[in-house]
């Protein structure tokens, strides 16, 4: 699970997981979206696929490399939503 680096710039972000449970996630900003899906993973999010969407209107967050500030989520709301499988 990432550590925050409480001498660089943090962000709290509030995660609905596909379950119903919020969390807030807090982070630094220059932290990646792979940093947000571990902490998704140890709160028990990790166990379906999923995609995870952000903004409005809501877009799919598809570049897990990018930071959290270039990747607008610096105080954001942040959805994780189960994908089913079609067979």
């Amino acid at each position: 699970m990432p550590q925050v680096d409480a001498s660089k710039p943090s962000t709290t972000i509030s995660v609905r997981l596909h379950s119903g449970k919020r969390i807030r996630a807090k982070l630094n900003l220059d932290s990646t979206v792979r940093h947000l899906q571990a902490l998704i993973a140890a709160e028990g999010g990790g166990d379906v696929p999923y995609v995870l969407m952000a903004g409005f209107p809501p877009a799919q967050l598809i570049d897990f490399s990018k930071t959290i500030e270039a990747s607008g989520l610096a105080g954001a709301q942040v959805t994780q939503k189960e994908v089913y499988s079609s067979s």
